[in-house]
């Protein structure tokens, strides 16, 4: 069982949270599991360490605060939800933080133009040498397939690849990778570390989607194999329970799949 991580030896740390934290129960946005990410944030930026969040929940906020008539969302109707709730997260965000955050949208479209990709790595370094914090969302409002399943999950891994990070965090609302579905089956067990994503471990993500949010644990070993390709590593816990704080003590908080582009890399004991 994998227990140890260096947190210390990471320096550049990109962390994705889903709707499911940013508008639980009905909330357009709640603090809830929010205000303790941002105090897990604001510990790593105290100590050296660059951070880029990338928050979803634009279309759930939106989706909570209109409560359209919808069982389920096409994408035509996900952009106006998208644009009301966009400006409503960023602003929930800056409430617990006392330096400047920026917000970024982009498409995939935007990280694969080299001439976009180039600009967005200029705003996210500037943004650094300023003291603010990149919130990133995914431009929804004009965003086509992007808006399908996973769509945040996707991005991060781009984002952590275009920041040059070396530790991809992915909050969650379960406590990481488990061997089969642990809501269906009681015994299924939590997978404490992956060399890289093999078929096999893809093979254990189980797919989903709600009418606010999108994706599924699939997406996100799909994200990690990315970031594992790019030489990043990757942690997915639970969000809800405040378990990435164990990284300052050098705990494994879930489901670390370690990058397999530099096999000479010790971050773990």
């Amino acid at each position: 069982m994998l227990e140890h991580i260096e947190f210390g030896n990471y320096n550049n740390i990109v962390i994705k949270v889903g709707s499911a934290l940013i508008a639980p129960d009905g909330h357009s946005c709640s603090a809830e599991y929010c205000l303790p990410i941002a105090h897990f944030v604001r510990k790593c930026r105290k100590a050296g360490k660059q951070v880029t969040l990338v928050s979803s929940g634009a279309v759930a906020a939106g989706f909570n605060l209109l409560k359209p008539d919808y069982d389920t969302l096409t994408r035509k109707e996900k952009q106006p939800l998208a644009a009301v709730g966009q400006s409503m997260v960023v602003a929930h965000w800056q409430r617990f933080f006392d330096d400047v955050v920026a917000q970024v949208l982009l498409t995939s479209a935007d990280i694969k133009n080299p001439e976009r990709a180039q600009n967005a790595r200029n705003t996210f370094k500037t943004l650094e040498e300023l003291g603010a914090l990149p919130i990133v969302n995914e431009n929804d409002t004009v965003a086509t397939e992007e808006l399908t399943v996973g769509d945040n999950d996707n991005l991060v891994a781009q984002v952590a690849a275009l920041t040059d990070a070396d530790l991809l965090i992915i909050c969650s609302d379960i406590d990481g990778v488990y061997d089969d579905n642990p809501k269906i089956n009681p015994d299924a067990e939590l997978v404490n570390q992956f060399e890289g994503i093999s078929d096999e471990a893809l093979a254990m993500g189980k797919q989903s989607t709600s009418a606010q949010g999108t994706g599924g644990m699939r997406t996100k070993l799909k994200a990690a194999k990315f970031a594992s390709e790019n030489g990043i590593d990757t942690i997915i816990c639970n969000g809800t329970n405040e378990s990435y704080m164990r990284l300052f003590s050098n705990q494994n908080p879930g489901t670390l799949i370690r990058n397999n582009a530099d096999e000479s890399k010790e971050d773990v004991a």
